[in-house]
């Protein structure tokens, strides 16, 4: 066990997180967007709606005092890019996770297609210069994650060139494959989810959620194999990741999170030590974690989202199927998440099945509110 007493977690979805760390005699502190009321430790918001690493996020772990040697610090959001942040951090603690300079390669998208062409990984056509599409084209944002900032491209829409590019739209199924990884460059898939998203105020194709443990055949995952390998070795990435990719007549690459990923949590149980430590101990100690004999129950999550502003006065506690609740009082915006609704069955379609009962019986609760 490492010998750092204070673990701090920037993001903002970070009650599972929390939660697989409750076992340990640790101090867990919260900078969260959200701020939701089954957080597990001390809680401190972060302004910053996407849970980006900013000044605010920097003041508030300024202000605990904590001591650098004594300090863990997990990133499972971005940073804001008008400075160093990740280096501001490091005055604080040790970041767990992979460093700002490979995080920076790797929203090179004009670089990274260059590397994947030659690697022959396939992947959607980019373009980082308006021509005269005749497919359907996407916007992309390189610094926005979960979807956002996803939309489709109209005529004479610009762009916004040091952010955004242009990419052909592929028809298909999106899944992503979690897998961690150390520093001598040694792996392990944890597990693939097939994933779903919704049209928002705030992406034509907002993530909304996920079914874990995919099976693929063994062609299939050979090739995301090659896939990890690539990145692994050409970045040099530790800890969990995630790979997105689309399934349509051959698999096609999207993108790389380089962080822990939402859809993490659905393997805590899977692991022997929790997918969080697993984490830490693959930087700290090179280890990869162990699997448990039940790795291959099926597990759903859906992000509800309201159609309406609303301030939020029912409490869902009651229900242990629902996870990121808001406090009372909370005020909820147009297109933003309400709750996540979880179930879990050694059967995919009883799984399924009791997610949509669990998602209707929240709805009742919720009345006259609209949800996405």
């Amino acid at each position: 066990m490492f010998h750092q007493n204070n673990i701090v977690l920037i993001g903002n979805s970070l009650v599972e997180q929390s939660k697989s760390l409750n076992s340990l005699k640790k101090r867990i502190i919260n900078i969260d967007s959200f701020n939701d009321s089954d957080l597990e430790g001390e809680n401190y918001l972060n302004p910053d709606p996407l849970g980006f690493v900013n000044d605010e996020v920097i003041l508030i772990i300024k202000k605990l005092n904590l001591k650098k040697d004594d300090t863990l610090i997990i990133v499972s959001s971005d940073y804001d890019n008008n400075k160093n942040y990740f280096s501001l951090l490091q005055q604080y603690g040790k970041i767990i996770g992979n460093d700002y300079n490979t995080i920076l390669k790797l929203k090179d998208h004009e670089n990274l297609s260059k590397k994947l062409k030659k690697h022959k990984i396939k992947y959607p056509k980019r373009f980082f210069l308006k021509e005269n599409f005749k497919k359907t084209i996407l916007i992309k944002n390189s610094f926005l994650s979960g979807g956002l900032g996803i939309k489709e491209y109209k005529n004479n829409i610009d762009i916004n060139k040091n952010e955004e590019y242009f990419e052909e739209y592929i028809e298909g199924q999106a899944y992503s494959v979690l897998f961690i990884s150390n520093k001598n460059k040694k792996f392990k898939i944890i597990g693939i989810n097939k994933i779903f998203n919704k049209k928002t105020t705030h992406s034509d194709f907002c993530f909304s959620g996920a079914c874990s443990n995919v099976a693929l055949d063994n062609s299939k995952l050979d090739y995301l194999n090659y896939i990890i390998n690539f990145f692994v070795n050409e970045y040099n990435l530790v800890g969990i990741n995630g790979i997105d990719f689309i399934l349509s007549n051959d698999i096609y690459f999207l993108e790389i999170n380089p962080r822990i990923t939402q859809t993490c949590f659905l393997y805590n149980d899977n692991l022997s030590n929790g997918y969080i430590l697993s984490h830490i101990n693959s930087i700290l100690y090179n280890d990869l974690p162990v699997k448990k004999g039940n790795s291959k129950k099926v597990s759903f999550f859906e992000n509800l989202f309201s159609n309406i502003s609303f301030n939020m006065n029912i409490d869902l506690s009651e229900f242990s199927f629902v996870s990121n609740i808001p406090k009372t009082n909370t005020s909820i915006a147009v297109g933003d998440p309400i709750c996540t609704i979880n179930s879990c069955s050694s059967d995919e379609k009883k799984a399924k099945n009791l997610l949509l009962n669990n998602i209707s019986l929240v709805k009742k609760q919720l009345k006259n509110i609209e949800i996405i």
